[in-house]
């Protein structure tokens, strides 16, 4: 659950940095003036079943332009070192800077890793459990982002954008269980290597915030090819479709009850490794998707997963959710499998740590009804 994980973390703690919120005496707050920029150092800990108990740090640096207000956009870049009980270390750099009065918009990341793992096989049905899974460790280093323009020069995030996507990974498989299917050598990818890809990004964002939207939606897609030409080891093409929509559809402005559904598309043609595969799981394009369901418990060359969530207030700064996922892997489009379609379901809580910015500690119980596995979460910001 690693993969943009730095990224929801830190734009939470930034906007509560910059917010510069007070309490006072009576408890109420207050919002002061952002700062135009400055730099902090973070320590953020979370729990996830990939993952164990984890400890993220590092240095954030942000800014905004001179004639900017509180409303407008923070650059940012991170970089810093997350740790995890189960001996993952993951080093990280990630910038997202705006130029052109945010028309333009460069974002990604750089990072080095070495991240133990486990492997369930391919498929829709694989003959590993729970309790049969291999564990492998992949070492990798990775240069993945876009670069967007705005189509009607008003700006990225008023109306269509579109871009280049790139992504540069290079995964070596360090360790592997002996006598597996990983040191058979008839997964495609056991020996890891390079992928190399330069494509199209294109989206539309009409959400009120990105970070915990109540209202408007957001539409990406992505189609990358993958080339040998450009220094890799395998030739594919990945096309990825995320759908997300929000409605407030009771209480007041403040603090409304939101109806969020999400919709996720992978699908690959080629030589696919199989780290690169479609996973379904826990975190899918950066996002909680399928909360009960072990992160790659199911990889396939494609994959299609849709969640809906309710949230609503409960008194003070606390809210709660329900939420329920579905979703399933495939070898292509024709032979997905709607009778085997897994389910995940669960419930949470939620702390607001800045109110006016939506920003909440989330504290989530998922279940996978497919896998029957129960597992927590503690995270910032709202799973999608």
């Amino acid at each position: 659950m690693m993969k943009q994980w730095f990224v929801s973390i830190t734009t939470a703690l930034i906007l509560f940095v910059c917010s510069g919120y007070a309490q006072d005496s009576s408890s109420t707050i207050k919002p002061e003036e952002p700062e135009l920029s400055g730099f902090r150092w973070l320590a953020v800990p979370g729990y996830a079943p990939e993952t164990s108990l984890s400890l993220t740090g590092g240095g954030l640096y942000f800014w905004r332009r001179t004639n900017d207000n509180a409303t407008n956009r923070l650059n940012q870049i991170f970089g810093g070192v997350q740790v995890t009980l189960r001996k993952q270390f993951i080093l990280s750099f990630y910038p997202d800077v705006y130029f052109n009065n945010e028309n333009i918009r460069l974002y990604g990341q750089a990072e080095v890793s070495r991240y133990p793992d486990y492997f369930y096989g391919v498929g829709t049905t694989t003959a590993l459990t729970e309790e049969t899974r291999e564990p492998f460790t992949i070492f990798r280093t990775a240069l993945i982002g876009s670069l967007l323009f705005s189509v009607n020069g008003k700006g990225i995030r008023n109306g269509v954008n579109i871009g280049v996507r790139f992504d540069f990974d290079y995964q070596n498989i360090v360790e592997r269980k002996v006598g597996g299917l990983l040191e058979s050598g008839t997964i495609l990818g056991s020996d890891g290597g390079l992928i190399a890809g330069v494509g199209l990004a294109i989206n539309y964002d009409s959400r009120d915030v990105a970070i915990a939207a109540t209202q408007g939606g957001f539409v990406e897609f992505r189609a990358v090819p993958y080339l040998k030409a450009l220094g890799g080891k395998y030739d594919f093409t990945r096309f990825t479709l995320d759908a997300r929509t929000y409605w407030s559809v009771a209480g007041d402005s403040s603090y409304p009850h939101v109806l969020a559904l999400h919709w996720y598309n992978e699908l690959s043609t080629g030589d696919v490794p199989f780290f690169r595969m479609g996973l379904l799981g826990t975190s899918i394009g950066g996002t909680a998707v399928m909360r009960g369901i072990f992160n790659g418990r199911f990889r396939d060359k494609m994959m299609s997963a849709a969640q809906a969530e309710y949230r609503l207030p409960i008194g003070g700064r606390w809210g709660a959710v329900a939420f329920v996922g579905a979703g399933n892997v495939s070898s292509s489009l024709d032979a997905f499998q709607f009778e085997h379609i897994k389910i995940a379901l669960g419930a949470g809580l939620r702390f607001a740590l800045v109110p006016d910015e939506h920003i909440n500690i989330r504290f989530d119980i998922g279940y996978g009804v497919s896998t029957k596995t129960l597992f927590p979460y503690i995270s910032f910001t709202e799973a999608f």
